[in-house]
C-alpha cells in the first residue's frame, strides 16, 4: 500500500511540473501581432541568384505570409512549414539541402509559422547544403 501511494504522488508531481513548464513555455514564447506591416524577404538561391520580395501582410506570423504570397510551396510537416520548395528552386533532402531561415543575418530558432513578424522587419531564406553545424 505505502508504494501506491509513492507511485501516485510521484505521477501527480510529474503532472504539476509538466503544467507548471508549458505555462512558462506559453510566458516566454514570441507572440505575433495582427495588423499591417510590411517585410522584407531576400531569396539567396543555390547558384548565387538573389530575390527580393517586399510583401505587405496582416498576418501575425512568418509562415503564413511566405505561402499566401507564394514565396513558399504550402508543404506542411508535423511541425508546421516545412520549406522544400522557395521562390520555384526545390532543395534534395538526400544531398543535405536546405533552407536556412535567418532574420538581419542572426540564425531563427524557431519553425517559420512560429516566427512572429513586426513591420519592417528583414528574413533571408539561404539555399544551403550540409548540416553539420546548421549553417
Amino acid at each position: 500500500m505505502q508504494s501506491k501511494k509513492k507511485t501516485i504522488l510521484a505521477v501527480a508531481a510529474l503532472v504539476v511540473i509538466a503544467a507548471v513548464l508549458l505555462l512558462v513555455w506559453r510566458a516566454v514564447t514570441p507572440k505575433g501581432e495582427a495588423g499591417e506591416k510590411t517585410i522584407t524577404v531576400q531569396v539567396l538561391h543555390k547558384g548565387g541568384e538573389e530575390r527580393v520580395f517586399t510583401l505587405e501582410t496582416g498576418e501575425a506570423y512568418l509562415g503564413a505570409v511566405l505561402t499566401a504570397e507564394g514565396v513558399v510551396e504550402d508543404n506542411q510537416g508535423p511541425y508546421g512549414l516545412y520549406m522544400l520548395t522557395v521562390d520555384g528552386e526545390t532543395v534534395d533532402e538526400g544531398a543535405q539541402e536546405w533552407w536556412k531561415l535567418t532574420k538581419g543575418g542572426e540564425m531563427v530558432n524557431s519553425s517559420a509559422d512560429s516566427t512572429p513578424i513586426a513591420d519592417g522587419d528583414h528574413f533571408e531564406l539561404t539555399f544551403t547544403v550540409g548540416y553539420d553545424g546548421l549553417g
